[in-house]
């Protein structure tokens, strides 16, 4: 509760601390339900992407898709990830990914629209990311 409070408040470099500490329990011994583990996963590793630390953000989300390997959202961020590191093949094969499984999406969640995306904007010139995005 005290990253999300944080993170809510768009102080991401403090929410970070308080949900670090909560996945390292939740490694130990995992005991939130589904949503909330995903919301944890999912709001860690973007404090991560957007203070600058990637390969935290990486990490996080590499751990995320080990542990719950259909959820979409992991890999949309993951995309997200590489796209900041300007990285087009890995961020097409994300996000492909990411669409493939959208039927998993946590009831009342919406998949992004990544033609509206900050992360991808480098990429909407680009032929190949367009039809990508075109055909999601």
């Amino acid at each position: 509760m005290e990253g999300s409070k944080y993170f809510l408040n768009n102080q991401f470099d403090k929410a970070i601390g308080p949900y670090q500490k909560a996945l390292d329990l939740e490694k130990n011994d995992r005991k939130l339900e589904s949503k909330l583990w995903r919301t944890l996963i999912d709001n860690l590793g973007m404090a991560y992407g957007i203070t600058g630390d990637l390969k935290s953000a990486e990490d996080v989300f590499q751990y995320g898709i080990s542990k719950d390997p259909t959820y979409p959202i992991f890999y949309y961020n993951m995309a997200c990830t590489y796209a900041e590191r300007n990285d087009l093949d890995n961020t097409v094969k994300y996000l492909k990914t990411a669409f493939e499984y959208k039927q998993n999406i946590i009831p009342g969640e919406q998949m992004p629209d990544p033609s509206k995306d900050d992360s991808f904007q480098r990429f909407m010139q680009n032929e190949k990311f367009r039809k990508l995005i075109e055909s999601l």
